[in-house]
């Protein structure tokens, strides 16, 4: 484990603007720094480095942290890992073994063993005699050495062929079966050409594995089934090697099977992934999510492939995936068109991509029978509801137009009445709530409390005193750090607190206080904000027995109630006095 006093050293010599240099551009602001955020999809600069206060801060997203979480978050690496490339870049001596953890047993390393084996073995295969007839079909379809090299792609060769490997490698029966490669006695792949698929850690799970023939009556393609190593629900092919990539490009590009990244790759575009044909599931948008790039949607442009980008939408919607769809005008997949058109018109399509909205426009007449009044209707919400979504007015009002034309229903005075639309939530959303939510005034309050505990130990021992909780969650929580680094220090290095927050929205927030500039910090506000927290508090419970008077229908407990709501105004009364006096 890492000695607290080697991270804290790591952390005052290290430069922050100087580090995230190493990863993105970064400029010079005044006296801060500025850069394009890598934690979203950001055009112009939002992300804030302080050198001052060595800290990193974007404006949009939220994100926020010090050099060690920034290096953790871009690298997607453990704490530890992220103080040991800190130290490297500084030349801080450190020695790895003194904080790596205790290696962990991999369960499946036998497994995993197979598969490796079993991968070299393939690869053999495609380049002997026995293979030549599957080589020849890649070098038809234009597969170059280089690909095939990188990409791992063999041949399995006959049953027999592979159980005798099996055999001469001792491999236990077990290790074979829970590798996928045998299913009671039986080889799984034969005289198919096989490319290998990884986790997100580069380790080979499984395989897909294609005939040679399309005479060949079994299936195209076949997949390792479900094993402790492969679940498809859980894997992206390419996905490890892509998640550097897509950084650098800005962008994923999302395709249905291996042959389509394959695809790609011929033609120089090294950005594709593929799902290999499984309905998307919550793992797979998280991984996703996790590339913080917009993704390109190249599916196929068959009935089914219209459905699964349908689907796709819907799903990257809800997790705030950025996303647009390949209008692939020669109606093939990336294979076909390297292969019929070349490089050149790959890339134009790649290039050339429609939003969502667009895409549905012309797949939903499909879905709705739009001569149906309730069906058109509900082609018209759907559209609605995506157009509300976007971000550019223009664009907001020219789908509203083409919806009208199509359909007759008229959205566009919903462009022009946001107010009345904000109002109408809330009074729902006050309707369907007893308590109200906190009032600006009280967050703002709380949210200036939480500075000053940071700035004094006297103001966090009162508010404890006097407060005792936040009503705001996120500030609850932190607070409890707080106290706790109070317990034994007395005066606050809010860095020093930042490396014991382990929750990133914990971790954004205190670097949202720390932004603050210090000198707005003084004992009168603090004062003032004890007092503005008092009275919401009074005044949040004279609301909830407003509603719980208006449901009474006994007259006895309406006057007990009454009393209980005239003693709460006259204490609120008193604090409103006594902060004026």
């Amino acid at each position: 484990m890492i000695k607290e006093e080697d991270i804290q050293n790591i952390r005052r010599q290290a430069d922050i603007a100087d580090i995230i240099s190493h990863y993105i551009d970064v400029q010079k602001n005044g006296r801060n720094y500025k850069a394009v955020c890598p934690f979203h999809d950001d055009h112009d600069p939002s992300l804030s480095i302080s050198r001052e206060k060595q800290i990193y801060k974007c404006f949009v997203c939220g994100s926020g942290g010090n050099i060690f979480t920034f290096v953790q978050k871009y690298e997607n690496v453990s704490f530890a890992e992220a103080v040991y490339r800190v130290a490297e870049w500084i030349g801080y001596p450190l020695e790895r073994q003194a904080f790596e953890k205790k290696e962990v047993v991999d369960p499946f390393v036998k497994e995993r063993r197979v598969l490796d084996e079993y991968t070299n073995f393939l690869t053999y295969e495609l380049a002997s005699i026995e293979g030549q007839r599957a080589h020849s079909y890649l070098l038809s379809r234009q597969f170059s050495k280089e690909l095939i090299d990188r990409f791992q792609i063999g041949y399995a060769p006959e049953k027999e062929a592979s159980m005798h490997f099996f055999k001469a490698k001792k491999f236990e029966a077990e290790a074979l079966e829970k590798a996928g490669l045998v299913n009671e006695g039986r080889v799984i792949f034969s005289e198919r050409i096989t490319i290998p698929i990884h986790d997100q850690n580069g380790k080979i799970t499984g395989y897909t594995a294609r005939r040679l023939s399309d005479e060949d009556d079994r299936p195209k393609y076949i997949n390792t089934a479900n094993t402790p190593l492969y679940n498809k629900s859980r894997l992206i092919f390419n996905y490890h090697r892509v998640k550097s990539i897509a950084r650098k490009s800005g962008y994923a590009i999302l395709c249905e099977g291996a042959m389509d990244v394959l695809g790609l790759e011929k033609a120089e575009i090294h950005e594709g992934l593929a799902c290999l044909g499984t309905a998307m599931s919550d793992e797979q948008l998280n991984m996703l999510e996790k590339l913080r790039v917009p993704i390109r949607v190249w599916y196929d442009q068959d009935q089914a492939g219209k459905k699964a980008t349908y689907h796709f939408g819907k799903l990257a919607m809800a997790h705030g995936i950025p996303f647009t769809i390949v209008k692939n005008e020669k109606g093939k997949d990336p294979d076909e068109i390297f292969c019929q058109y070349g490089q050149e018109e790959v890339r134009r399509s790649v290039e050339s991509t429609i939003p969502y909205v667009e895409f549905l426009f012309s797949y939903l007449p499909d879905v709705y029978n739009l001569s149906n009044y309730e069906e058109k209707k509900q082609f018209a919400n759907e559209i609605k509801d995506v157009v509300l979504t976007l971000s550019d007015p223009i664009e907001q009002r020219m789908f509203f137009e083409q919806l009208k034309s199509i359909t007759g229903f008229d959205f566009l005075p919903m462009l022009t009445q946001p107010a009345t639309s904000k109002r109408k939530d809330r009074q729902t959303k006050k309707q369907t709530c007893y308590i109200p939510l906190l009032t600006d005034g009280r967050k703002k309050a709380e949210s200036y409390a939480l500075f000053s505990m940071l700035h004094s130990k006297q103001a966090s021992k009162r508010f404890k005193e006097e407060i005792g909780f936040f009503k705001e969650e996120k500030y609850r929580s932190l607070s409890l750090y707080i106290y706790e680094y109070y317990r034994t220090k007395d005066v606050m290095d809010e860095n020093e607190l930042l490396l014991l927050l382990e929750d990133e929205q914990l971790q954004n927030e205190l670097v949202s206080l720390m932004e603050i500039d210090d000198s707005l910090y003084s004992e009168e506000a603090f004062e003032d904000c004890l007092w503005k927290i008092k009275e919401c508090a009074i005044s949040e419970q004279i609301e909830l027995l407003n509603h719980e008077i208006s449901l009474l229908l006994d007259p006895l407990k309406k006057v007990e109630f009454a009393m209980k709501k005239k003693r709460l105004i006259e204490a609120r009364n008193e604090i409103r006095h006594r902060k004026e006096g």
